[in-house]
Protein backbone atom coordinates (compact mmCIF):
# COMPACT_ATOMS: atom_id res chain seq x y z
CA UNK A 1 0.00 0.00 0.00
CA UNK A 2 1.41 3.36 -1.01
CA UNK A 3 2.22 5.84 1.71
CA UNK A 4 0.17 8.97 1.05
CA UNK A 5 1.74 12.42 0.90
CA UNK A 6 -1.20 14.10 2.63
CA UNK A 7 -1.00 15.31 6.23
CA UNK A 8 -1.83 12.71 8.88
CA UNK A 9 -3.32 15.21 11.32
CA UNK A 10 -4.24 12.57 13.88
CA UNK A 11 -0.56 11.98 14.60
CA UNK A 12 0.53 15.62 14.59
CA UNK A 13 0.81 17.71 17.74
CA UNK A 14 -2.52 19.64 17.92
CA UNK A 15 -0.89 22.84 19.18
CA UNK A 16 1.20 23.07 16.03
CA UNK A 17 -1.31 22.08 13.36
CA UNK A 18 -2.12 25.72 12.62
CA UNK A 19 1.44 27.04 12.72
CA UNK A 20 2.64 28.75 9.55
CA UNK A 21 5.71 30.57 8.22
CA UNK A 22 6.41 32.39 4.98
CA UNK A 23 9.36 30.09 4.38
CA UNK A 24 10.75 26.97 6.01
CA UNK A 25 14.42 26.11 5.49
CA UNK A 26 15.31 22.48 6.03
CA UNK A 27 18.90 22.13 7.21
CA UNK A 28 21.05 24.56 9.19
CA UNK A 29 24.32 23.72 7.45
CA UNK A 30 26.70 25.84 5.41
CA UNK A 31 24.01 26.66 2.83
CA UNK A 32 21.00 26.88 5.13
CA UNK A 33 22.69 29.45 7.40
CA UNK A 34 23.42 31.68 4.40
CA UNK A 35 19.87 31.36 3.07
CA UNK A 36 18.28 32.06 6.44
CA UNK A 37 20.59 35.00 7.01
CA UNK A 38 19.88 36.67 3.69
CA UNK A 39 16.11 36.21 3.81
CA UNK A 40 15.97 37.45 7.39
CA UNK A 41 18.17 40.46 6.69
CA UNK A 42 16.62 41.54 3.40
CA UNK A 43 12.89 40.84 3.82
CA UNK A 44 10.08 40.95 6.36
CA UNK A 45 9.21 37.30 5.78
CA UNK A 46 8.78 34.94 8.71
CA UNK A 47 11.50 32.28 8.62
CA UNK A 48 11.71 28.88 10.32
CA UNK A 49 14.99 26.96 10.19
CA UNK A 50 14.83 23.26 11.08
CA UNK A 51 18.05 21.45 11.99
CA UNK A 52 18.30 17.77 12.94
CA UNK A 53 21.43 18.31 15.02
CA UNK A 54 22.25 20.45 18.02
CA UNK A 55 23.24 24.08 18.31
CA UNK A 56 26.93 24.86 17.93
CA UNK A 57 27.53 25.14 21.70
CA UNK A 58 30.48 22.71 21.82
CA UNK A 59 33.78 24.55 22.48
CA UNK A 60 35.55 22.04 20.22
CA UNK A 61 33.59 23.49 17.28
CA UNK A 62 35.00 26.95 17.82
CA UNK A 63 38.54 25.81 18.60
CA UNK A 64 40.24 25.62 15.16
CA UNK A 65 42.17 22.44 15.96
CA UNK A 66 39.10 20.84 17.55
CA UNK A 67 37.74 19.39 14.31
CA UNK A 68 40.12 16.42 14.47
CA UNK A 69 38.69 15.34 17.84
CA UNK A 70 35.14 15.96 16.62
CA UNK A 71 35.59 13.70 13.61
CA UNK A 72 37.71 11.15 15.45
CA UNK A 73 34.91 10.60 17.99
CA UNK A 74 31.99 11.03 15.55
CA UNK A 75 30.60 14.09 17.31
CA UNK A 76 28.00 16.29 15.57
CA UNK A 77 27.83 14.06 12.48
CA UNK A 78 25.50 11.73 10.65
CA UNK A 79 27.30 8.41 11.16
CA UNK A 80 26.80 7.10 7.66
CA UNK A 81 28.76 4.39 5.88
CA UNK A 82 28.91 3.70 2.17
CA UNK A 83 27.75 0.48 0.60
CA UNK A 84 30.65 -1.94 -0.04
CA UNK A 85 32.91 -0.46 -2.70
CA UNK A 86 33.29 -3.52 -4.88
CA UNK A 87 35.32 -1.63 -7.50
CA UNK A 88 37.96 -1.01 -4.80
CA UNK A 89 38.59 -3.62 -2.10
CA UNK A 90 34.98 -4.50 -1.29
CA UNK A 91 35.03 -2.63 2.02
CA UNK A 92 32.69 0.15 3.12
CA UNK A 93 33.97 3.67 3.81
CA UNK A 94 33.03 6.21 6.47
CA UNK A 95 30.81 8.87 4.89
CA UNK A 96 30.12 11.35 7.67
CA UNK A 97 28.42 14.71 7.25
CA UNK A 98 27.66 17.57 9.62
CA UNK A 99 24.70 17.25 11.98
CA UNK A 100 24.86 20.53 13.87
CA UNK A 101 24.08 24.19 13.30
CA UNK A 102 26.65 25.25 10.72
CA UNK A 103 26.81 21.74 9.23
CA UNK A 104 30.13 20.93 7.63
CA UNK A 105 31.37 24.49 8.20
CA UNK A 106 31.26 23.79 11.96
CA UNK A 107 33.29 20.57 11.86
CA UNK A 108 35.53 20.76 8.77
CA UNK A 109 39.21 21.71 8.46
CA UNK A 110 38.13 25.24 7.46
CA UNK A 111 40.12 25.32 4.19
CA UNK A 112 38.76 28.13 2.01
CA UNK A 113 38.95 27.16 -1.67
CA UNK A 114 36.83 28.42 -4.56
CA UNK A 115 38.00 26.16 -7.36
CA UNK A 116 38.66 27.15 -10.95
CA UNK A 117 36.61 29.32 -13.36
CA UNK A 118 36.27 26.34 -15.69
CA UNK A 119 34.28 24.54 -12.99
CA UNK A 120 31.64 27.25 -13.09
CA UNK A 121 31.77 27.42 -16.89
CA UNK A 122 30.31 23.90 -16.79
CA UNK A 123 27.57 25.14 -14.44
CA UNK A 124 26.83 27.84 -16.98
CA UNK A 125 26.74 25.28 -19.78
CA UNK A 126 24.27 23.25 -17.72
CA UNK A 127 21.76 26.12 -17.49
CA UNK A 128 22.53 27.75 -20.85
CA UNK A 129 20.54 30.90 -21.49
CA UNK A 130 18.07 30.13 -18.67
CA UNK A 131 20.30 31.57 -15.93
CA UNK A 132 23.70 32.90 -14.93
CA UNK A 133 25.94 30.58 -12.92
CA UNK A 134 29.35 31.50 -14.34
CA UNK A 135 32.36 32.30 -12.17
CA UNK A 136 31.77 35.99 -12.85
CA UNK A 137 28.20 35.59 -11.55
CA UNK A 138 29.42 33.92 -8.34
CA UNK A 139 32.40 36.23 -7.75
CA UNK A 140 30.34 39.11 -6.25
CA UNK A 141 28.92 36.65 -3.71
CA UNK A 142 32.36 35.33 -2.75
CA UNK A 143 33.54 38.92 -2.49
CA UNK A 144 30.61 40.17 -0.39
CA UNK A 145 30.81 37.26 2.04
CA UNK A 146 34.55 37.43 2.65
CA UNK A 147 36.61 39.29 5.24
CA UNK A 148 40.14 38.33 4.23
CA UNK A 149 42.99 39.27 6.55
CA UNK A 150 45.55 39.61 3.73
CA UNK A 151 44.00 40.16 0.30
CA UNK A 152 41.65 42.94 -0.83
CA UNK A 153 41.28 43.18 -4.60
CA UNK A 154 39.09 42.05 -7.49
CA UNK A 155 39.00 38.52 -6.10
CA UNK A 156 38.78 39.14 -2.36
CA UNK A 157 36.56 41.08 -0.01
CA UNK A 158 37.70 42.56 3.30
CA UNK A 159 34.44 43.69 4.90
CA UNK A 160 32.14 40.66 4.79
CA UNK A 161 31.15 38.55 7.80
CA UNK A 162 33.13 35.43 6.83
CA UNK A 163 36.64 35.73 8.25
CA UNK A 164 39.36 34.16 6.12
CA UNK A 165 42.97 34.03 7.32
CA UNK A 166 46.39 32.87 6.27
CA UNK A 167 48.52 30.93 8.78
CA UNK A 168 50.14 33.02 11.49
CA UNK A 169 53.26 30.96 10.95
CA UNK A 170 54.36 27.95 8.92
CA UNK A 171 56.19 25.16 10.75
CA UNK A 172 59.57 23.96 9.53
CA UNK A 173 58.24 20.76 7.95
CA UNK A 174 55.68 22.63 5.87
CA UNK A 175 58.29 25.22 4.94
CA UNK A 176 60.31 22.35 3.52
CA UNK A 177 57.30 21.15 1.52
CA UNK A 178 56.64 24.67 0.27
CA UNK A 179 60.16 24.91 -1.14
CA UNK A 180 60.40 21.31 -2.39
CA UNK A 181 57.38 21.73 -4.68
CA UNK A 182 59.06 24.79 -6.15
CA UNK A 183 62.24 22.80 -6.65
CA UNK A 184 60.12 20.24 -8.54
CA UNK A 185 58.97 22.96 -10.94
CA UNK A 186 55.75 24.26 -9.39
CA UNK A 187 55.51 28.05 -8.99
CA UNK A 188 54.92 29.72 -5.64
CA UNK A 189 51.41 31.18 -5.62
CA UNK A 190 50.48 33.47 -2.73
CA UNK A 191 46.77 33.24 -3.58
CA UNK A 192 45.18 30.14 -5.11
CA UNK A 193 41.79 31.90 -4.90
CA UNK A 194 43.05 34.71 -7.12
CA UNK A 195 43.91 34.89 -10.81
CA UNK A 196 45.19 31.30 -10.92
CA UNK A 197 44.97 28.22 -8.71
CA UNK A 198 48.23 26.76 -10.00
CA UNK A 199 51.14 26.48 -7.60
CA UNK A 200 52.19 25.83 -4.02
CA UNK A 201 50.67 28.15 -1.43
CA UNK A 202 49.86 28.93 2.18
CA UNK A 203 46.38 27.68 3.08
CA UNK A 204 43.51 30.16 3.41
CA UNK A 205 41.09 29.11 6.14
CA UNK A 206 37.88 30.30 7.79
CA UNK A 207 39.19 31.17 11.22
CA UNK A 208 40.47 34.32 12.84
CA UNK A 209 41.91 35.32 16.21
CA UNK A 210 42.04 31.69 17.27
CA UNK A 211 38.35 30.94 16.56
CA UNK A 212 36.51 29.15 13.76
CA UNK A 213 34.28 31.31 11.59
CA UNK A 214 31.56 28.92 10.45
CA UNK A 215 28.60 29.74 8.24
CA UNK A 216 26.53 29.84 11.43
CA UNK A 217 28.80 32.40 13.07
CA UNK A 218 29.10 34.54 9.95
CA UNK A 219 25.55 34.48 8.57
CA UNK A 220 23.01 32.93 10.96
CA UNK A 221 24.00 34.36 14.32
CA UNK A 222 23.34 38.00 13.33
CA UNK A 223 19.83 37.06 12.16
CA UNK A 224 19.24 35.05 15.33
CA UNK A 225 20.46 37.89 17.54
CA UNK A 226 18.13 40.29 15.72
CA UNK A 227 15.18 37.97 16.38
CA UNK A 228 14.52 37.63 12.66
CA UNK A 229 14.61 33.82 12.36
CA UNK A 230 13.22 31.00 14.45
CA UNK A 231 15.65 28.13 14.83
CA UNK A 232 14.55 24.68 15.99
CA UNK A 233 17.34 22.22 16.65
CA UNK A 234 16.96 18.47 17.23
CA UNK A 235 14.17 18.66 14.63
CA UNK A 236 14.39 15.90 12.03
CA UNK A 237 12.30 16.52 8.94
CA UNK A 238 10.59 13.40 7.64
CA UNK A 239 9.08 14.77 4.46
CA UNK A 240 7.83 17.78 2.57
CA UNK A 241 4.06 17.73 2.27
CA UNK A 242 2.79 18.38 -1.26
CA UNK A 243 -0.82 19.04 -2.19
CA UNK A 244 -2.06 19.61 -5.74
CA UNK A 245 1.50 19.91 -7.04
CA UNK A 246 2.59 22.50 -4.46
CA UNK A 247 4.69 22.18 -1.29
CA UNK A 248 2.53 23.38 1.61
CA UNK A 249 4.69 22.52 4.61
CA UNK A 250 6.81 19.91 6.32
CA UNK A 251 6.46 17.13 8.84
CA UNK A 252 9.24 16.81 11.38
CA UNK A 253 9.95 14.97 14.60
CA UNK A 254 11.16 16.64 17.78
CA UNK A 255 11.21 15.13 21.26
CA UNK A 256 9.70 11.95 19.79
CA UNK A 257 6.61 13.88 18.64
CA UNK A 258 5.57 14.54 15.07
CA UNK A 259 4.84 18.12 14.06
CA UNK A 260 3.40 19.69 10.92
CA UNK A 261 4.17 23.29 9.96
CA UNK A 262 2.71 25.10 6.98
CA UNK A 263 4.81 27.25 4.70
CA UNK A 264 4.40 29.61 1.82
CA UNK A 265 7.62 28.13 0.41
CA UNK A 266 9.96 25.32 1.41
CA UNK A 267 13.71 25.38 0.81
CA UNK A 268 15.75 22.21 1.09
CA UNK A 269 19.30 22.90 2.30
CA UNK A 270 19.97 19.49 3.80
CA UNK A 271 23.05 18.79 1.62
CA UNK A 272 23.92 16.14 -0.92
CA UNK A 273 22.89 13.09 1.12
CA UNK A 274 19.78 14.24 2.94
CA UNK A 275 18.22 16.56 0.36
CA UNK A 276 17.66 13.77 -2.18
CA UNK A 277 16.61 11.43 0.62
CA UNK A 278 13.92 13.90 1.74
CA UNK A 279 12.76 14.51 -1.82
CA UNK A 280 12.30 10.78 -2.33
CA UNK A 281 10.53 10.34 1.01
CA UNK A 282 8.22 13.14 -0.16
CA UNK A 283 7.36 11.31 -3.37
CA UNK A 284 9.74 13.22 -5.65
CA UNK A 285 12.27 10.99 -7.33
CA UNK A 286 12.63 7.91 -9.57
CA UNK A 287 9.07 6.56 -9.77
CA UNK A 288 10.03 2.90 -9.89
CA UNK A 289 12.33 3.25 -6.88
CA UNK A 290 9.62 5.06 -4.89
CA UNK A 291 6.97 2.45 -5.70
CA UNK A 292 9.43 -0.27 -4.69
CA UNK A 293 9.27 1.20 -1.18
CA UNK A 294 5.54 1.91 -1.15
CA UNK A 295 5.87 5.69 -1.51
CA UNK A 296 3.18 7.49 -3.51
CA UNK A 297 4.72 9.22 -6.52
CA UNK A 298 4.19 12.98 -6.49
CA UNK A 299 6.58 13.68 -9.34
CA UNK A 300 8.72 11.26 -11.33
CA UNK A 301 12.22 12.79 -11.26
CA UNK A 302 14.64 10.00 -12.24
CA UNK A 303 17.84 11.90 -11.43
CA UNK A 304 17.08 12.63 -7.78
CA UNK A 305 19.92 10.96 -5.90
CA UNK A 306 21.98 10.35 -9.03
CA UNK A 307 25.15 12.16 -10.18
CA UNK A 308 26.82 11.87 -6.76
CA UNK A 309 30.37 13.21 -6.94
CA UNK A 310 33.00 13.42 -4.23
CA UNK A 311 36.69 14.08 -3.90
CA UNK A 312 38.79 11.11 -2.88
CA UNK A 313 42.00 11.32 -0.88
CA UNK A 314 45.08 9.13 -1.27
CA UNK A 315 47.65 9.51 1.56
CA UNK A 316 51.37 9.39 0.75
CA UNK A 317 53.24 9.33 4.06
CA UNK A 318 56.82 9.52 5.31
CA UNK A 319 58.53 9.63 8.68
CA UNK A 320 60.82 12.50 9.61
CA UNK A 321 64.47 12.34 10.60
CA UNK A 322 63.79 14.47 13.70
CA UNK A 323 60.97 15.98 15.72
CA UNK A 324 59.08 18.15 13.24
CA UNK A 325 55.46 19.00 12.57
CA UNK A 326 52.60 18.40 15.00
CA UNK A 327 52.78 14.68 15.79
CA UNK A 328 53.54 15.21 19.48
CA UNK A 329 51.46 18.33 20.05
CA UNK A 330 48.37 16.52 18.70
CA UNK A 331 48.25 13.87 21.44
CA UNK A 332 48.91 13.14 25.09
CA UNK A 333 50.86 15.68 27.11
CA UNK A 334 51.73 17.56 23.93
CA UNK A 335 48.04 18.20 23.26
CA UNK A 336 47.54 19.29 26.88
CA UNK A 337 50.40 21.74 26.51
CA UNK A 338 49.02 23.08 23.23
CA UNK A 339 45.64 23.51 24.89
CA UNK A 340 47.11 25.42 27.83
CA UNK A 341 49.06 27.64 25.47
CA UNK A 342 45.87 28.38 23.54
CA UNK A 343 43.98 29.27 26.74
CA UNK A 344 46.77 31.54 27.98
CA UNK A 345 47.90 33.16 24.73
CA UNK A 346 45.25 32.38 22.07
CA UNK A 347 48.17 31.10 20.01
CA UNK A 348 50.05 27.94 19.11
CA UNK A 349 49.05 24.74 17.28
CA UNK A 350 45.50 24.66 18.71
CA UNK A 351 44.76 28.13 17.28
CA UNK A 352 45.05 26.89 13.69
CA UNK A 353 43.86 23.94 11.62
CA UNK A 354 47.29 22.29 11.38
CA UNK A 355 47.16 22.39 7.57
CA UNK A 356 49.38 25.28 6.58
CA UNK A 357 50.41 24.66 2.96
CA UNK A 358 48.85 23.15 -0.16
CA UNK A 359 49.73 22.45 -3.81
CA UNK A 360 47.65 22.52 -6.99
CA UNK A 361 49.14 20.94 -10.10
CA UNK A 362 48.73 18.73 -13.15
CA UNK A 363 51.36 15.96 -12.93
CA UNK A 364 51.39 15.74 -16.75
CA UNK A 365 52.09 19.46 -17.24
CA UNK A 366 53.13 21.75 -14.38
CA UNK A 367 52.05 24.81 -16.39
CA UNK A 368 48.50 23.57 -17.03
CA UNK A 369 45.31 24.04 -14.99
CA UNK A 370 45.56 21.82 -11.89
CA UNK A 371 43.98 18.38 -11.81
CA UNK A 372 45.39 17.44 -8.38
CA UNK A 373 45.17 19.08 -4.96
CA UNK A 374 47.73 18.11 -2.30
CA UNK A 375 47.52 19.16 1.34
CA UNK A 376 50.77 18.84 3.29
CA UNK A 377 49.60 17.62 6.71
CA UNK A 378 52.47 17.50 9.26
CA UNK A 379 51.36 14.34 11.09
CA UNK A 380 51.13 10.62 10.33
CA UNK A 381 47.69 9.13 10.90
CA UNK A 382 46.03 5.83 10.06
CA UNK A 383 42.53 7.33 9.97
CA UNK A 384 43.45 10.74 8.56
CA UNK A 385 42.29 12.43 11.76
CA UNK A 386 44.25 11.45 14.86
CA UNK A 387 48.03 10.93 15.01
CA UNK A 388 49.30 7.36 14.92
CA UNK A 389 52.36 6.77 17.08
CA UNK A 390 54.82 9.35 18.31
CA UNK A 391 57.35 9.42 15.46
CA UNK A 392 57.11 12.68 13.55
CA UNK A 393 56.01 12.50 9.95
CA UNK A 394 54.03 14.07 7.13
CA UNK A 395 51.03 13.04 5.05
CA UNK A 396 50.61 14.35 1.52
CA UNK A 397 46.87 14.12 0.85
CA UNK A 398 46.44 13.68 -2.91
CA UNK A 399 43.02 14.59 -4.29
CA UNK A 400 41.71 14.14 -7.85
CA UNK A 401 40.04 17.51 -8.41
CA UNK A 402 37.71 16.71 -11.31
CA UNK A 403 36.59 13.11 -10.78
CA UNK A 404 34.75 11.35 -13.59
CA UNK A 405 33.25 8.66 -11.35
CA UNK A 406 29.58 9.04 -10.44
CA UNK A 407 27.64 7.47 -7.60
CA UNK A 408 24.17 7.62 -6.09
CA UNK A 409 21.99 8.09 -3.03
CA UNK A 410 19.06 5.66 -2.76
CA UNK A 411 16.48 4.88 -0.13
CA UNK A 412 17.01 1.79 1.98
CA UNK A 413 13.27 1.70 2.71
CA UNK A 414 10.40 4.12 3.39
CA UNK A 415 11.36 4.69 7.04
CA UNK A 416 12.63 8.28 7.48
CA UNK A 417 14.85 7.07 10.33
CA UNK A 418 16.73 4.62 8.12
CA UNK A 419 20.10 5.57 6.70
CA UNK A 420 20.17 5.91 2.90
CA UNK A 421 22.16 3.66 0.61
CA UNK A 422 25.24 5.74 -0.24
CA UNK A 423 27.34 4.57 -3.17
CA UNK A 424 30.03 7.12 -4.10
CA UNK A 425 31.48 4.62 -6.57
CA UNK A 426 35.01 5.87 -5.85
CA UNK A 427 37.55 5.41 -8.64
CA UNK A 428 35.09 3.48 -10.80
CA UNK A 429 36.19 5.51 -13.81
CA UNK A 430 39.70 4.43 -14.78
CA UNK A 431 40.62 8.04 -15.61
CA UNK A 432 40.38 8.89 -11.90
CA UNK A 433 42.67 6.01 -11.00
CA UNK A 434 45.17 7.00 -13.69
CA UNK A 435 45.29 10.57 -12.33
CA UNK A 436 45.79 9.31 -8.79
CA UNK A 437 48.67 7.02 -9.83
CA UNK A 438 50.40 9.91 -11.62
CA UNK A 439 49.99 12.11 -8.56
CA UNK A 440 51.70 9.49 -6.38
CA UNK A 441 54.62 9.31 -8.78
CA UNK A 442 55.01 13.09 -8.84
CA UNK A 443 54.79 13.25 -5.06
CA UNK A 444 57.67 10.83 -4.77
CA UNK A 445 59.76 13.14 -6.95
CA UNK A 446 58.95 16.09 -4.71
CA UNK A 447 60.01 14.14 -1.63
CA UNK A 448 63.49 13.69 -3.18
CA UNK A 449 64.07 17.44 -3.57
CA UNK A 450 66.72 19.16 -1.41
CA UNK A 451 64.32 20.98 0.91
CA UNK A 452 62.61 17.73 1.95
CA UNK A 453 65.11 14.94 1.41
CA UNK A 454 67.06 15.70 4.59
CA UNK A 455 63.88 16.10 6.65
CA UNK A 456 62.31 12.78 5.61
CA UNK A 457 63.38 9.28 6.58
CA UNK A 458 61.59 6.20 5.28
CA UNK A 459 58.48 6.30 3.11
CA UNK A 460 55.63 4.81 5.12
CA UNK A 461 52.97 4.72 2.40
CA UNK A 462 52.87 3.35 -0.25
CA UNK A 463 56.31 2.02 0.79
CA UNK A 464 59.38 0.96 -1.11
CA UNK A 465 57.78 -2.32 -2.21
CA UNK A 466 55.13 -0.51 -4.25
CA UNK A 467 56.69 0.69 -7.53
CA UNK A 468 54.84 -0.31 -10.70
CA UNK A 469 51.61 1.36 -11.81
CA UNK A 470 49.78 -1.87 -11.08
CA UNK A 471 51.18 -2.00 -7.55
CA UNK A 472 50.36 1.64 -6.89
CA UNK A 473 46.82 1.11 -8.19
CA UNK A 474 46.33 -1.95 -5.98
CA UNK A 475 47.53 0.06 -2.96
CA UNK A 476 45.21 2.96 -3.81
CA UNK A 477 42.22 0.60 -3.83
CA UNK A 478 42.90 -0.28 -0.19
CA UNK A 479 43.50 3.23 1.19
CA UNK A 480 41.42 5.66 -0.86
CA UNK A 481 38.55 7.31 0.99
CA UNK A 482 36.36 10.39 0.98
CA UNK A 483 37.53 13.98 1.32
CA UNK A 484 34.01 14.75 2.68
CA UNK A 485 32.88 16.77 -0.36
CA UNK A 486 29.67 15.13 -1.70
CA UNK A 487 27.76 17.15 -4.30
CA UNK A 488 25.53 16.82 -7.34
CA UNK A 489 22.60 14.63 -6.27
CA UNK A 490 19.91 17.18 -7.26
CA UNK A 491 21.69 18.65 -10.21
CA UNK A 492 20.77 21.96 -11.79
CA UNK A 493 20.16 22.24 -15.53
CA UNK A 494 17.99 23.46 -18.35
CA UNK A 495 17.12 19.95 -19.55
CA UNK A 496 13.91 18.21 -18.57
CA UNK A 497 15.69 15.54 -16.54
CA UNK A 498 17.44 18.06 -14.26
CA UNK A 499 16.15 18.02 -10.69
CA UNK A 500 16.13 21.83 -10.36
CA UNK A 501 16.14 24.67 -12.88
CA UNK A 502 18.44 27.69 -13.01
CA UNK A 503 16.35 29.40 -10.29
CA UNK A 504 16.84 26.27 -8.13
CA UNK A 505 13.11 25.48 -8.24
CA UNK A 506 12.35 21.76 -8.08
CA UNK A 507 10.97 20.74 -11.44
CA UNK A 508 7.41 19.47 -11.21
CA UNK A 509 6.59 20.89 -7.75
CA UNK A 510 5.68 24.51 -7.02
CA UNK A 511 6.84 26.31 -3.88
CA UNK A 512 9.86 24.05 -3.40
CA UNK A 513 13.53 24.88 -3.98
CA UNK A 514 16.88 23.25 -3.33
CA UNK A 515 19.74 25.50 -2.26
CA UNK A 516 22.81 23.49 -1.27
CA UNK A 517 25.75 21.58 -2.77
CA UNK A 518 23.45 18.93 -4.23
CA UNK A 519 22.54 21.29 -7.10
CA UNK A 520 26.10 21.40 -8.47
CA UNK A 521 26.10 19.82 -11.96
CA UNK A 522 29.81 19.06 -11.44
CA UNK A 523 32.10 19.25 -8.45
CA UNK A 524 34.44 22.22 -8.11
CA UNK A 525 38.22 21.90 -8.10
CA UNK A 526 38.75 22.12 -4.36
CA UNK A 527 37.02 22.04 -1.00
CA UNK A 528 33.31 22.63 -1.41
CA UNK A 529 32.50 24.79 1.64
CA UNK A 530 33.24 28.19 0.09
CA UNK A 531 31.41 27.46 -3.19
CA UNK A 532 28.43 26.11 -1.25
CA UNK A 533 28.12 29.34 0.74
CA UNK A 534 28.47 31.44 -2.43
CA UNK A 535 25.87 29.44 -4.38
CA UNK A 536 23.56 29.68 -1.36
CA UNK A 537 23.86 33.46 -1.47
CA UNK A 538 23.01 33.55 -5.17
CA UNK A 539 20.20 31.04 -4.67
CA UNK A 540 18.72 33.09 -1.83
CA UNK A 541 18.98 36.22 -3.97
CA UNK A 542 17.10 34.56 -6.84
CA UNK A 543 14.41 33.40 -4.41
CA UNK A 544 13.99 36.81 -2.77
CA UNK A 545 13.81 38.62 -6.10
CA UNK A 546 11.17 36.20 -7.38
CA UNK A 547 8.99 36.88 -4.34
CA UNK A 548 9.50 40.62 -4.56
CA UNK A 549 8.56 40.62 -8.25
CA UNK A 550 5.32 38.92 -7.25
CA UNK A 551 4.55 41.94 -5.04
CA UNK A 552 4.22 40.05 -1.75
CA UNK A 553 4.41 42.58 1.09
CA UNK A 554 6.21 40.18 3.45
CA UNK A 555 9.08 39.93 1.01
CA UNK A 556 9.86 43.64 0.96
CA UNK A 557 12.81 44.93 3.05
CA UNK A 558 12.09 44.90 6.80
CA UNK A 559 11.20 48.16 8.50
CA UNK A 560 12.50 47.10 11.93
CA UNK A 561 13.72 43.99 13.74
CA UNK A 562 10.97 41.94 15.30
CA UNK A 563 10.22 38.39 15.72
CA UNK A 564 11.46 35.00 16.35
CA UNK A 565 13.83 33.16 18.59
CA UNK A 566 15.90 30.01 18.93
CA UNK A 567 14.62 26.91 20.64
Amino acid sequence: MNRSNSVDVEHVEPALQGESFDVIIIGGGAAGCVVAGRISRETSASVLLLEAGASDWDPLIHLPAGYAKILQHDLHVWQHETVPQLQLDGATRRFRSGKVIGGGSSINAMCYVRGQPRDYAKWQDAVGDTGNWSFEALLPHFHAQENNDTFHNRYHGASGPLKVSLPRGINELNQGALKAFQEAGLPYNPDYNGASQLGVSPVQATFSDGKRCSSAVAFLKPAEDAGRVEIRVHSTVQRVVVENGRAIGVEYVRDHKKHFVRAGDVILSAAAVHTPKLLMLSGIGPAEHLREHGIAVVHDSPEVGQNLQDHTVVPVQAYCTRDLGYQKTSQGFGAIGAGLRYVLTNDGPASGNGVETVSYFDPDDLTAEPTIQCYHVPIVSNDGLSPTGTQAGITFELVVLQPESRGSIRLRNADPESTPLIDPNFMADQRDMASAVKSVRFMREVMKKPSLVDLLASELQPGSGVQTDEQIEAWIRTVVTTMWHPVGTCRMGKDASAVVDAELCVNGVRGLRVIDASIMPNIVSGNTNAPTMALASLGAELFIHSKQRAGNFNWQPPSSGTGASSS
